[in-house]
């Protein structure tokens, strides 16, 4: 049941980000059941799920939209219905810039038929894990609130370690009034070890959490400064109907087509003038492949990290998943081992990051029931 008082205010919506493929978590994530649809670690809820429950207390149902790919919205729907009153299913795969243009757009049409003005979307991943929820709150306002400015806001996380997976931000002058938030001055692709521990040292660069905060008006806006054919041909499709769920199939389908794929960050963000970010310490990990789950969950003291029924002996630093049969180990080392659904997957615990590979490979022997 939904609680009747929340701690953000009236206009603010939440937009799931959920269209992703997660091809370096297979075999358990597959095209129609990717990872944020799965049981990732030791919780008793899919991805997904956390995500959407997260939001309890802070965002009602009637204020939350799931961005889908078509071909995952309705077992998307069947797990998170009860937590989720609006999907939105993108036809083709076209990044995060052309999924939050479609979500904006949508919701300034649900905030203009209830009223709402000035609304703000607070934009989440599906598939990050989060410990801290309480940090997260309060961040969260923090971010609504320099949204309420007319900026472009980030969730920047306080950085533990050297990670080289993740993208930075480097944090300019602080902003007076609102707390713990600063102009960006850059954002950083992801570096290699020697260069993440000298961004480490500074002090002045931040994990790029791919979480945001901002007004419709203000996200339209740069949108159509920097990526205008995206707002073009979307508002266009759009026309005089309330949603693009009311949209035929196929003219929905042939417009998205049309648009250039790229991602919000060098979309938008790398380009505006009027991008904040609020640091933190959250808890946040993504948990983007098989490699990251044994620094986002607790190992035994060997460093290991068992899912299923798996018999150990002299094994160190690897990571088992299996979903039915009984695994044996004997002394191995930095390795991972998954079982899922007629499939198994073993490599080096290093080389977690190339199981997206087995997928092109298994796609180009057209072995499309195991992608």
């Amino acid at each position: 049941m939904q609680e009747t008082a929340h701690l953000l205010p009236s206009n603010v919506f939440a937009i799931i980000l959920a269209g992703g493929s997660g091809t370096r978590f297979w075999p358990k994530s597959r095209h129609k059941r990717p990872k944020q649809l799965c049981q990732i670690g030791d919780s008793d809820y899919t991805m997904i799920e956390l995500t959407l429950r997260r939001l309890d207390g802070l965002v009602p149902r009637e204020r939350r939209i799931v961005v889908t790919h078509i071909d995952q919205v309705e077992d998307t729907q069947k797990i998170t219905g009860k937590l989720c009153q609006h999907y939105l299913a993108e036809p083709s795969a076209k990044n995060t810039a052309n999924a939050l243009a479609l979500a904006a757009l949508e919701v300034q049409e649900i905030a203009r038929a209830q009223g709402i003005e000035n609304p703000i979307i607070l934009s989440l991943h599906a598939d990050a894990l989060i410990k801290r929820i309480d940090v997260f709150t309060d961040t969260i306002k923090a971010m609504i609130a320099s949204s309420m400015k007319g900026k472009l806001t980030l969730l920047g996380i306080t950085p533990e370690y050297p990670e080289t997976g993740y993208g930075y931000i480097e944090k300019g002058a602080a902003l007076d009034g609102l707390k713990a938030t600063y102009q960006v001055d850059s954002f950083r692709e992801k570096p290699d070890v020697a260069l993440a521990t000298k961004y480490i040292e500074t002090k002045r660069f931040l994990w790029n959490s791919g979480i945001f905060a901002w007004q419709v008006s203000t996200i339209l806006d740069e949108l159509r400064a920097f990526v205008p054919n995206s707002v073009k041909v979307l508002s266009e499709v759009l026309g005089k109907e309330k949603s693009f769920t009311h949209l035929p199939a196929e003219s929905f389908a042939a417009a998205y087509k049309s648009l250039q794929s790229i991602a919000i960050d060098p979309a938008v963000l790398e380009k505006s003038k009027k991008v904040t970010v609020v640091e933190a310490d959250i808890g946040w990990k993504d948990v983007g492949s098989w490699e990251a789950l044994a620094q986002s969950f607790p190992t035994d003291e060997q460093g290991n990290l068992f899912y299923g029924e798996v018999i150990n002996i002299d094994s160190t630093g690897t990571t088992v998943d299996s979903d039915a049969r009984v695994v044996a180990c004997i002394g191995l080392k930095d390795m991972v081992v998954v079982c899922s659904e007629g499939a198994i997957l073993v490599c080096p615990r290093d080389r977690a990051q190339d199981v997206k590979y087995i997928v092109e490979e298994l796609k180009k022997r057209n072995k499309m029931d195991l992608v």
